[in-house]
């Protein structure tokens, strides 16, 4: 079937209206990434001309890269930490903000405050409030009898602290929860009542299955920015302390570009690029077995 004049004058506008959309994704995603995937194929300092090594780099990551394997455990750590506490947390502070509090703009306000703060700001004055001599943690501890903590000096501690000062930053979370509770039909609440139910049975068995679109996407996004976390690890801990808190971004920017090994920081960003693709078609996978929509 040929086109009328309407048809092509449409579409070449809608082409024209994508242009920039894809000469974004052109330029600043897909090039970008085979670069990355050539660079791993190769032995490249950044001084000389790369030499192209085929998959030794990816042979090296697997079989004598000292660092790869706890890098793994410390990134999946924190982003089980992170992800779960701040799911928990966002939504608590959500259902209460839901609520006909005195002043609930302001207390909206403050719990949204921190998500603006710039991550490195925040580091910086956690590391403070951190500090074992002279933090705000220690001397709260020290007027309650308590023995001080290394927070970031103590492998056991780091990380935790790092998940604490996360937690404090889901603003965004909160958010978003916050306008998905308010879209939960007031008569399915009103029916529950009812029947007799209390709040327990109205958040069970109606805020949780309305609400489940709405964690499945805060789960997701948030899993997937707290795997890819650098600037804690980089202005508060440098990976430490025993590289507890060596996430793989981290490892990726110490192999880059304070070693000037691109081709082995390449191809761990290969591997990690891979991983939360994975992960994230697992997620989407088994979504249908715990979310619940309206038009089903």
């Amino acid at each position: 079937m040929r086109r009328t004049k309407l048809q092509r004058h449409n579409a070449v506008t809608a082409y024209l209206f994508l242009t920039p959309a894809i000469l974004g994704l052109l330029f600043l995603t897909i090039l970008p990434t085979l670069g990355v995937i050539g660079i791993s194929l190769t032995d490249w300092s950044g001084l000389e001309p790369p030499a192209f090594i085929g998959l030794a780099n990816y042979l090296e990551i697997f079989t004598s890269d000292f660092y790869f394997q706890s890098s793994v455990v410390a990134t999946l750590y924190f982003a089980v930490g992170a992800v779960l506490t701040g799911i928990v947390y966002s939504f608590c502070m959500a259902l209460m903000l839901n609520q006909p509090l005195p002043g609930r703009g302001v207390w909206r306000s403050i719990l949204f405050l921190p998500y603006i703060v710039p991550v490195i700001g925040s580091s910086i004055v956690w590391s403070w409030m951190y500090e074992a001599n002279f933090g705000v943690f220690n001397y709260v501890l020290n007027l309650l009898g308590f023995d001080k903590i290394q927070w970031l000096q103590d492998e056991r501690m780091a990380m935790p602290s790092i998940i604490l000062m996360m937690v404090w930053m889901s603003g965004n979370l909160i958010v978003i929860f916050l306008a998905g509770l308010q879209g939960v039909p007031k008569t399915y609440l009103e029916a529950v009542e009812v029947d007799g139910g209390n709040f327990w049975h109205k958040f069970r068995h109606v805020t949780v299955p309305m609400m489940s679109p709405v964690i499945f996407y805060n789960f997701l996004m948030s899993l997937i920015a707290n795997l890819q976390v650098f600037v804690p690890a980089y202005a508060m801990t440098k990976g430490g302390p025993s590289d507890s808190t060596l996430f793989m971004v981290y490892l990726i920017y110490r192999e880059g570009f304070m070693r000037n090994n691109f081709g082995h920081a390449s191809a761990l960003s290969v591997l990690f690029f891979l991983f939360i693709a994975a992960l994230t078609a697992f997620i989407f996978a088994t979504s249908r077995f715990w979310t619940f929509y309206q038009s089903e």
